[in-house]
């Protein structure tokens, strides 16, 4: 049995940002796959309802888990924004991220060569 497979439009521009990282500390691509892992966490209800629900979180924890400080979290946020990567929106005392073009291949109609089976 193949497991869907979920994907996102991705460009050079993003390869170049996520590439470019500070030794020592969370990198820009790790950053960039928990946001993505946070996302698609949700990808039932786009299955179930057709809907790509944002994820809540805080500049602060962000911040924490990372190993960044705040300002370097908006930064991040902002260019990924900027890039048409993803979604950010303030709501209360959270943020809420969505990323954009989110899409998934099912089951039955993904491609032989993502079977992992023997």
């Amino acid at each position: 049995m193949r497991p869907n497979v979920i994907f996102t439009n991705l460009n050079a521009e993003l390869f170049q940002f996520l590439a470019k990282s500070l030794p020592n500390r969370t990198s820009r691509f790790d950053a960039f796959l928990y946001l993505y892992e946070c996302q698609t966490d949700h990808f039932d209800a786009l299955l179930k309802y057709g809907v790509n629900i944002p994820f809540g979180a805080t500049y602060n924890q962000l911040a924490e888990r990372w190993g960044w400080d705040r300002k370097t979290v908006m930064s991040f946020l902002k260019a990924l924004h900027n890039m048409g990567v993803l979604e950010v929106k303030r709501a209360s005392c959270n943020i809420e991220i969505r990323i954009l073009n989110l899409a998934y291949v099912p089951q039955e109609t993904s491609p032989e060569i993502m079977d992992n089976s023997p």
